[in-house]
């Protein structure tokens, strides 16, 4: 079964049943897993000759981007890199590729997974992701440099994206989609405070 010959819908399904299947065998016994979360996907819909929308797992959450009759990703490879502007700026994608899928792309939100508290939690988060991505508002929130497996440099006046993003995560509260649609500053996103902001809202 290839992904581009899916609906977005069947799409969504087969990304869960082979996740949910590598949970249970590769991933299966290792330490990084989130017990409290579950393989979903969220969002997913046609974009410019694509499918998109963001797979939660227990160990990670990423935007996804799939391919469609009309994309030819022939000549990438797995694991080259990949950058696609979106209303909000520019994200960084990593070719994947499974036998019973074929070739995915992949942008990393989250990884590890400990921070959220609940499935609940990560579903809303996902679907904010998806919201946010779509505001040209939030364009600045971003700068010039892709949103993805880029390095960040680490210290004490600046941790690392993974970590500040996962600051406040398990907070997102039922209004996390309209306070996506606002714009942020770069240092609310990377410190947390829009979740926070919504904590204290909820």
């Amino acid at each position: 079964m290839l992904l581009k010959s899916l609906t977005p819908m069947g799409a969504a399904y087969h990304l869960e049943q082979l996740y949910d299947d590598i949970r249970v065998t590769r991933m299966v016994d290792i330490p990084i897993l989130n017990h409290q979360l579950k393989v979903q996907a969220v969002g997913f819909r046609e974009w410019n000759q694509h499918v998109l929308g963001v797979l939660i797992t227990p160990w990670f959450m990423n935007l996804m981007l799939l391919p469609t009759e009309e994309t030819d990703w022939s000549t990438y490879g797995v694991g080259s890199k990949h950058s696609y502007t979106f209303e909000a700026g520019l994200f960084e994608f990593i070719v994947g590729e499974e036998e019973r899928l074929g070739k995915y792309m992949s942008c990393s939100m989250f990884s590890p997974m400990f921070e959220f508290a609940d499935h609940e939690a990560a579903v809303q988060t996902a679907e904010a992701i998806v919201v946010g991505i779509f505001n040209e508002e939030n364009k600045e929130v971003l700068g010039s440099e892709p949103w993805g497996e880029q390095e960040v440099p680490v210290s004490e006046e600046a941790p690392s994206m993974v970590e500040t993003m996962l600051d406040g995560a398990q907070t997102v509260g039922a209004i996390a989609k309209d306070n996506l649609e606002k714009p942020l500053s770069r240092r609310e996103l990377l410190r947390g405070g829009f979740f926070k902001k919504i904590s204290n809202k909820t």
